[in-house]
């Protein structure tokens, strides 16, 4: 019997995509992790051959910290600031925590707030690596956050539970390894901690 209802064209669609679907669940688990490669090649491609040369030339003796440097930063840093350390601190929580209850939904709608604030600001900030204009390899990150975000939501409203902890890890480790840069020299962490 024909479905009147559904255009010939999405049927054809769907039917075309059907054949590559054992190719996309074979290659879906590594998604992830040929993206965190892709990361790091761009960053070494950016920095160069003397990254580590570079990296261990600078000072690292720890200093008191001087919180007087933020009042120099633009609105858009300290807005990206507060962003991440609330992410940082409640993606844990949420992270560990049982899953599933309305506490773990209030904070988990939160952390996804605050993650979608902290990638947005992101781009309202210069690189310290920019490769085109001020955009630099960290802002892949807020992009893919971005996508991620957006994802992790779908899938748990659909009831993919494996899915959604899946988005949400990648999207927590991913914020920990943007915060782990930092602490680069030339960035506004180093220059807290070690001057």
């Amino acid at each position: 019997m024909t479905d009147i209802f559904t255009p010939k064209t999405s049927r054809l669609k769907r039917a075309s995509f059907a054949r590559f679907a054992p190719v996309i669940d074979l290659v879906r688990p590594f998604l992830g992790t040929a993206f965190a490669i892709g990361m790091i090649a761009l960053a070494v491609s950016t920095f160069g051959p003397h990254l580590w040369t570079w990296m261990l030339a600078q000072s690292y003796t720890p200093q008191a910290p001087d919180w007087r440097m933020f009042q120099d930063l633009p609105v858009a840093t300290l807005v990206h600031i507060l962003g991440a350390t609330l992410s940082l601190g409640l993606g844990a929580i949420v992270l560990f925590a049982p899953k599933g209850t309305p506490g773990h939904k209030l904070m988990g709608r939160i952390w996804a707030l605050s993650m979608l604030i902290t990638a947005v600001s992101s781009f309202f900030m210069k690189s310290f690596a920019p490769l085109l204009g001020q955009f630099g390899p960290i802002h892949v990150l807020s992009v893919w956050t971005l996508i991620s975000l957006p994802s992790a939501i779908w899938y748990i409203r659909k009831g993919d539970v494996e899915g959604h902890l899946k988005a949400m890890r990648g999207l927590y480790w991913g914020l920990c390894l943007a915060g782990l840069f930092t602490f680069m020299p030339g960035r506004t962490f180093y220059e807290l901690l070690f001057g």
